[in-house]
Parts: structure tokens; sequence; C-alpha cells
């Protein structure tokens, strides 16, 4: 644990400063050659001021002589001043000369304090297995532990950092730093500015400038090497704990990530448990119904075509096959979902073939919805896929997107190559949704804003792009649309020339 020194720096005249310890008090100041601090300058009085330590604070008083003396522009009062890190001490008027009051490190007891706070701390970021909570203490214990006003939480996905947060995304538009938050994910260091400092290396960015902060701190969230999340606190006024223990909230950060990697795996192992368990009922399910369901489609058919025009239980006919249709389907997407999966037939493929496949059967749809069709594709672009499979997904994004635009509206989808893989995205015009929302679309059988449908969509969206090795994201916010993108590993020309 770091001891608490203080020291005083005099500007000298060359540019150069040099420190007194300050290892005793009264400490005084002044042109006297018995000065504990001998400044034979202009201005400075023989006993000018001298600092005494009062019940663990420093305070500067004025001497007998009445010269002027003030701290950061402020006139010293008889009963003297506070002195905090940083302050300016400024002697005589006529040339003055200017000291700096430095403190390095907390007092023994306000450590052991933090100390205390720290261990807290990290009972309360490991008393759950819940991520949600995990996340919360994380975040709540660096704020109390640093004292900073403002903190957020970054998490790694998909290669970028996305804030996380609790509830509706209402309050996204949030400002901080980002060359001090990609500089911390980058490097896996953490970074402390003390701006109000005037310190040499503490660097001010614009974005330092434009918020108006005097703190910021940033600490990575690494597993071994690996940053799996930045925790980003900042301030507009000092922080309490100048020149806080990095030592210790690296790790009390290296902690929480652990905490947080072993939620997720908790999490995993619980969802892998569920779907295999809802797998076996569903096979079950399946295994029952499918004959009975074909029996009624059939006889309803039958009944259908043997009904003359104009009969009125031709129409109540007609929606039995739909509604048996619509079964049959729903217990395809169960096998699909709970079943293993046979191997991939992986061949070179033209991505824009499989959109154009895709969105030929669904033009009438398309019109009926009042939905404008925007096709920006890459005839270049070839993946190494299972067609089929990849064809389902390019279909439940589709009509996933339909569903979210019922007033209309356009209807976006790309392909192309960037860095040696090929990009599928396919982008809305619809409602959008919450970060809630978007956090759990990937849940088996949660839907949410649709009529119809089993929420087992992009789940097997999810499942077919993991068994590709792929990549999946997605971008989307109330009222402004959502946007898939799809990464899968290139072929062919199209690999080599990207």
């Amino acid at each position: 644990m770091p001891r608490q020194t203080v020291r005083l720096e005099i500007a000298s005249p060359d540019g150069s400063p040099r420190t007194v310890p300050l290892d005793h008090t009264p400490f005084s100041i002044g042109s006297a050659p018995s000065s504990r601090l001998a400044l034979a300058l202009p201005g400075v009085a023989e006993h000018h001021a001298q600092i005494v330590l009062l019940g663990g604070t420093y305070h500067l008083v004025p001497g007998a002589s009445g010269a002027p003396l003030s701290v950061d522009g402020l006139p010293v009062p008889a009963d003297g001043v506070t002195l905090a890190h940083g302050a300016r001490i400024v002697l005589g008027s006529a040339n003055p000369c200017t000291v700096r009051f430095l403190v390095e490190g907390p007092p023994v007891s306000d450590r052991e304090d933090r100390l205390v706070t720290l261990m807290e701390v990290a009972r309360t970021i490991t008393s759950s297995l819940a991520l949600e909570d995990v996340l919360d203490r994380v975040l709540e214990g660096a704020l109390r532990f640093s004292g900073a006003e403002r903190g957020y939480l970054f998490l790694k996905e998909g290669g970028r950092l996305d804030r996380w947060h609790r509830g509706p995304s209402g309050v996204d538009d949030v400002q901080v730093s980002l060359s001090v938050l990609e500089e911390v994910a980058a490097t896996g260091k953490p970074v402390y500015r003390d701006v109000a400092s005037g310190e040499p290396g503490q660097l001010t960015t614009d974005s330092i400038v434009r918020l108006r902060l005097q703190a910021i701190l940033c600490l990575p969230l690494a597993i071994r090497q690996d940053v799996i999340g930045v925790v980003y606190l900042d301030s507009k006024k000092r922080l309490p704990h100048h020149q806080p223990d990095l030592h210790l909230l690296e790790a009390l950060a290296g902690l929480a990530a652990v905490a947080i990697q072993n939620s997720r795996l908790v999490e995993e192992r619980v969802q892998a448990e569920r779907v295999l368990a809802i797998g076996q009922m569903a096979r079950a399910i399946v295994h029952d119904l499918r004959s009975p369901l074909s029996s009624i489609r059939g006889l309803a058919e039958l009944l259908h075509e043997r009904a003359p025009e104009g009969d009125p239980s031709r129409p109540h006919l007609a929606t039995i096959m739909a509604e048996s249709d619509r079964l049959a389907g729903i217990t395809g997407d169960l096998l699909q979902f709970s079943r293993e999966a046979p191997p991939l037939q992986r061949l070179p493929v033209r991505l824009a073939d499989l959109v154009r496949q895709t969105v030929q059967p669904l033009q009438p749809r398309l019109e009926r919805s009042h939905v404008d069709l925007a096709l920006v594709l890459d005839e270049e672009a070839r993946a190494s896929v299972d067609a089929a499979r990849i064809l389902r997904v390019l279909h439940n994004l589709v009509t996933n997107a339909l569903e979210a635009m019922r007033g209309g509206g356009i209807l976006e989808i790309r392909c192309g190559r960037v860095n040696g893989s090929c990009h599928l995205s396919v982008r809305d015009g619809g409602c959008g949704m919450t970060e809630e929302v978007r956090r759990r679309v990937f849940e088996p059988f949660f839907t949410h804003g649709k009529a119809h449908g089993t929420g087992l969509g992009m789940a097997i969206v999810q499942r077919i792009v993991a068994e590709h090795g792929g990549s999946i994201r997605i971008e989307s916010a109330p009222g402004q649309g959502t946007t898939v993108e799809l990464g899968l590993p290139a072929t062919g020309p199209a690999a080599s020339r990207s």
C-alpha cells in the first residue's frame, strides 16, 4: 500500500521546478534563512506564511507581516485556509513566487477504510451468479470505490464495445471520452486522467474539453490477456482520492471480469440444459402431433375439393387447411431446434443468388405490405456455406423484418466482402427493439410484438450461423428499425481479392 507523501513544488525562474518535502509541521515559508522553505526572492516576507497539520488536514496560515498571500487566486484570511492537492500558493504581489501543494497517496486511516470498502465491494460482486446482478454490482462497486460521479460498463460483443445497461434503452445518448475508452480496450491497461492537476503527461483531448471533465478513470475487464469489457468512470469535479490506488482498482476489475465470465458460463450451461430438456419434450410432442395433424389436413382438403362452389363450408375447410399447415410449420421448427443437425454440406455459393432466391417468392407479400425492397449485392461475394440452411436464415430474417414493418417502408438487404469474410445484412425500417429485447432475442420461445410465431426463428438463425463458424450482430432501437448483420467465411476469388 503506498504511503502518503506531501511536498511543495517551487517554480524556478529558469522554468525547472524544484520540490521540497513537507516532512513535519509547522512548516515555515519566508525569506528568513531559518525558514523550512527559505525563499530569498522579491516580494517574499521574512516570515511570510506557515503550513500546519490540524485534524489530519493541512492548513496555510499567513505570517505576522501581513504580506500578500493567496491560494488558487483567492486571498488567504487571517485564520488560514485548507490546502488540497494541487493548490497554487502565491506569495507577494510584485514578481510573485508560486508554490504548489502536492499530496500523493491516501493517509493511513483512509487507506484502511478504502481496503475495507474494497473487500465489501468484492464480496458483493461475487455474491451472485446472475449476470444482470453481477454487472450492476460491478458498476456500483467501481463508482463507490473511486468516488466518480458517472460510470458506464462496456462489454465486447462481436469485436466492438457496447454499453451495457438494464431496462429499456432510452438513455443511449451518453457522451464519454472515446479515445480513453478505446485506448484501454486496445492495451488492456488502466488509464487515469486528472485534468485539474496540470501535471506533465495528463493529456487533454477534445472530448475531455467538450464534456468539461476534471477526472477520468478507465479500467479493463480482462481474463488473462483477453479484454472482455471496460469500466469507464468520470467526474466534472476532482476525485476524492488523488492518485487512486490503481493496483487495487486493477485487482477489483480483474475480480469483476472473473465474476462476469463465471456468470456467463453458468447462464450458458443453464441454457444448454434448458434446450436439451425442451428438445426431448419437443420430439415427443411432435411425434404425437404429426400423424393426427396430417389426417386432419388431408380430410379437410378432400372435403374442400368435393364441396361445390358457394358451399358455406368451403371457407371453414380452407381455414382448417391453413391452420394445419401453420401447425406443421411449428412442429418443423421444433424439430429443427431440438434435434442434432446433420453435417453441413458446404459448397462455394454466391450470396447474391441466395438473397434473390429468398425474396423472389415474397414479392406479393412485399407489395401487399407496401414495403420497397432495396438490394445492394456484391455479385462476387462467395461464401463456403450449406445453401439450404443459409436460405432458412435469410427467410427467417426477412419475415421478421416484414412483421416489424406493419406500416410499410424500405427493406434493405446487402451482401459483400470485408477483410477476407463475407457479410450479409438485413435492415428494416420497422418498430425496432428495446435494449432488453435485443439482448433476449436469441432465447428460445421468446417472442415480442408478433401475433403468431414460436419464438424459435432467431434461435435457429443463431444456431445455423454458429454451425458455420460465423458471427451475428444486431443493432436496434425503438422507432429506428433493426439491422441484423451476419459474418460468414468467404471462399474462392472473393476471399483472395478482399
